[in-house]
């Protein structure tokens, strides 16, 4: 180990990196994949989603209250049901006085059934209708209490906790600190409001698959909700990594390739070292043959060989650990894992020696085949090599596979942030949100035209009553059952209504298809369609066409693509705000748009702040919006991916180039007297340079057709999430071939110069 010190430092960092990176994503997926899976009928559990006409995704799982009764009381196959209310994110409480994080859900008596959840002390008055009784959790009652009893205590000023119940066990979707009734009689027969989370248990033994057809096939019924139709459902133990909802830093799929990349960075250390250990085997015939006359048993030398690896993998498992010594905060920040460093290092080594142990059988299967075949039939006959050419050709696979998909995800990522296809522009543009009740009057005017003030800022527009549409606000749902050309068998369809001005359209350059633009002087009955909304109604050229009885279609735009870039456009409708409606549409916010000069963000929001200290009293109640922050933060889960490829890139390229170096090396070493020979006879440097070249070459082009076909294949499924992609030119082929080419006529040429300068006598003389 010490003789090729290179080489083991290569083996030894790959491994550790690929160690960490792997151990580290399968711990991340197993935690995300054991959410709520200790409940006793786990199994039998899922929550109820419902198409979303106005969200982002495509389901939802926000339900009108009514629904769990409805549910329960229609089919048959479910045993229990729940309307829960998650808690809000980042809700404070005050108890006793004392504001504190917390987290309070409320539920009805089905909700302690179904999640085993125990009444330790007190009442079950919290479940009471319309109570104003909470229950606390035993472990947050005694951070807050100590011993003393919380049964009296007051939180925010008017509820009073009359119980204490036992906490989840384990990790769970509906954590919560207090408990609380949900029920409420506004609610009980309001179809038409979305709160609640609703939650069923179904009998075992239930087909799953007919129970699943028989509810999205369900008709309600007129009454009952709006958008309610198309019913499904998801497990609650996959509700973690499936339900696109719920906002995390790194989406489960990118977590999987995380897991894959660490593995695959091992394999590409034990193909390097196995690689070298395969070579340097024939170079240490004589040495273990004197072994064996010495009276070294077959046994003892697989010993000796396994002792070597071993120390490799264990010298590769402790800078592993250093490595996650290293990184384990950030990881914990970005996974949002609830464990300590000593349970993270429990379940690392679980991993690592499980990967430890097949790495082992596969170097005793090697060392196996060597000894049942003779050494000198093995290593002098033309095929000797074809261990070692696979080997490499796997390690160019690997490299040239983690290059490929680095510089796509990169190409991608950077036709995300400067393509004119997702039907506005966010760059140098930003916005203030500020409440009416901040303002003189709730008037905004007078808060733009201190912004037009600033150097920085180049266009100001104040969107009186107008929805936010970069971060996205929500926007309001219309069911639309009347349209010009409506096929007999049509059903309704539902559009999003979002509201506009012409400054508002100019200000992020929507893109005009057909028709015109509204202009102050249009009725607010005038609007625009995007192209989901012309495609859902079936129309061709929708310009003058009418829907709804009252709205005219003036102009066509781009789908505008404000949500996440995987998400395809809702149908919208855009109008003016209707002066008449302030008081019905308005959301008790003021929103001011602006635009500023490149690289000056910093400046104008501080000096945004220093308005805000001056003319506002230092008012709370603003949010200074950068709409270019906030589009990276739709990608935060690409560029998280891309970081870790980069890195994975990087140490893999060098394992293949210290590979390559190694091996020409050994290769020389073990063919120092075939070229002494060749040079007697003539061959100059050049034509030993390219002998060896040729063959290295050769599998440079079987590695990189391999690793391209895999690729585009892999890459080009990961670009269809997007709605918008960018295409795989050939220069990213050719630059990659490109480089790795370079190294080889560096690695090669270094090596076989060294070989070639060498006394031809002296060599055959120590040969």
């Amino acid at each position: 180990m010490w003789k090729y010190k290179n080489q083991t430092l290569i083996s030894v960092l790959g491994l550790a990196v690929g160690f960490t990176c792997f151990a580290l994503a399968t711990l991340w997926i197993r935690y995300e994949m054991t959410f709520d899976s200790f409940h006793k009928n786990a199994g039998q559990i899922y929550v109820v989603y419902l198409p979303s006409a106005l969200g982002a995704t495509e389901y939802n799982k926000v339900t009108p209250y009514p629904l769990a009764t409805y549910l329960k009381e229609t089919f048959p196959e479910i045993a229990d049901a729940i309307s829960l209310q998650p808690s809000f994110s980042g809700e404070k409480v005050t108890v006793e006085g004392i504001e504190i994080q917390a987290t309070i859900i409320r539920v009805d008596s089905s909700f302690l059934r179904m999640f085993d959840v125990k009444i330790l002390e007190g009442s079950r008055d919290f479940l009471i209708p319309e109570s104003r009784s909470l229950a606390i959790t035993q472990k947050k009652a005694r951070q807050l209490f100590g011993n003393e009893s919380p049964i009296g205590k007051t939180v925010n000023n008017g509820l009073t906790i009359c119980a204490v119940v036992s906490d989840m066990s384990k990790r769970s979707n509906y954590t919560f600190d207090f408990l609380g009734s949900n029920w409420a009689a506004w609610k009980t027969s309001n179809w038409n409001v979305s709160t609640e989370n609703t939650i069923i248990e179904l009998l075992p033994g239930t087909n799953l698959e007919a129970f699943e057809k028989k509810l999205y096939e369900h008709d309600l019924g007129e009454g009952r909700g709006f958008f309610i139709k198309n019913m499904t459902i998801k497990p609650l133990t996959k509700m973690r990594y499936l339900d696109p909802n719920i906002e995390r830093e790194v989406r489960f799929q990118d977590i999987s390739i995380f897991a894959l990349s660490g593995l695959l960075v091992i394999l590409c250390s034990l193909f390097n070292y196995l690689t070298l250990f395969v070579s340097r085997f024939r170079m240490r015939q004589k040495e273990l043959a004197l072994r064996v006359v010495c009276g070294a048993s077959g046994g003892s030398l697989l010993a000796m060989l396994s002792v070597e690896f071993l120390l490799t993998l264990l010298f590769a498992v402790a800078l592993g650990c250093c490595f996650t010594q290293l990184v384990y905060e950030p990881f914990l920040a970005l996974s949002d894992i609830q464990m300590d460093l000593p349970a993270i290092y429990r379940e690392l080594f679980v991993y690592v020696g499980g990967i430890i142990l097949v790495s082992l059988l596969a170097f005793w299967t090697i060392l196996f085949i060597f000894r049942r075949i003779s050494l000198n039939v093995s290593i002098r006959q033309s095929n000797r090599k074809l261990f070692r050419k696979i080997s490499v050709v796997a390690q160019l696979v690997i490299s040239i596979g983690f290059a490929f998909s680095t510089i796509v995800i990169l190409k991608q990522m950077n036709f995300l942030r400067h393509t004119h296809e997702l039907g506005f522009s966010f760059q140098n543009r930003g916005s203030v949100w500020v409440s009416d009740r901040a303002l003189p009057n709730g008037d905004g005017s007078v808060l733009a035209n201190q912004l037009k003030q600033i150097p920085e800022i180049t266009e100001v527009v104040y969107a009186e009553g107008i929805m936010n549409l970069f971060p996205p606000s929500n926007s309001l749902g219309f069911r639309i059952d009347s349209w010009d050309d409506k096929p007999a068998d049509a059903g309704n369809i539902d559009l999003a209504r979002f509201f506009v001005s012409p400054e508002y359209n100019a200000f992020f350059d929507f893109h005009l298809l057909a028709g015109d633009m509204l202009t102050d002087t249009d009725p607010d009955s005038l609007v625009l369609l995007n192209e989901s909304a012309v495609k859902a109604f079936g129309w061709h050229d929708a310009v003058g066409r009418h829907f709804s009885s009252r709205y005219t279609v003036k102009g066509v735009i781009k789908n505008v693509y404000n949500f996440a870039p995987t998400i395809p456009a809702k149908p919208v409708f855009y109008s003016k705000f209707p002066p008449s409606d302030r008081q019905r549409y308005s959301s008790g916010r003021t929103t001011v748009l602006f635009k500023y000069r490149e690289g000056m963000w910093k400046s104008c929001k501080e000096k945004i702040e220093q308005i805000f200290e001056r003319e506002y009293a230092g008012n709370t109640s603003k949010t200074i919006v950068n709409n270019e922050e906030e589009y990276n933060k739709l990608l935060k889960s690409e560029n998280a991916l891309l970081k870790l490829l980069s890195f994975v890139s990087v140490i893999c390229v060098l394992i293949c180039i210290f590979g390559f170096v190694s091996l020409v090396s050994l290769t020389c070493e073990e063919r120092r007297k075939e070229i002494a020979i060749r040079k007697i006879n003539g061959a100059t440097a050049g034509d030993i340079l390219a002998m060896f070249a040729k063959e290295y070459f050769l599998l440079l082009l079987i590695g990189a057709v391999i690793a391209f076909t895999t690729g585009y294949f892999i890459m080009q499924r990961w670009l269809e999430q997007y709605v918008k992609q960018t295409n795989i030119p050939a220069w990213i082929y050719l630059s990659i071939i490109f480089v790795l080419a370079l190294v080889i006529v560096l690695c090669v040429g270094w090596q076989v110069y060294r070989a070639s300068i060498e006394n031809p006598a002296e060599v055959v003389k120590s040969e």
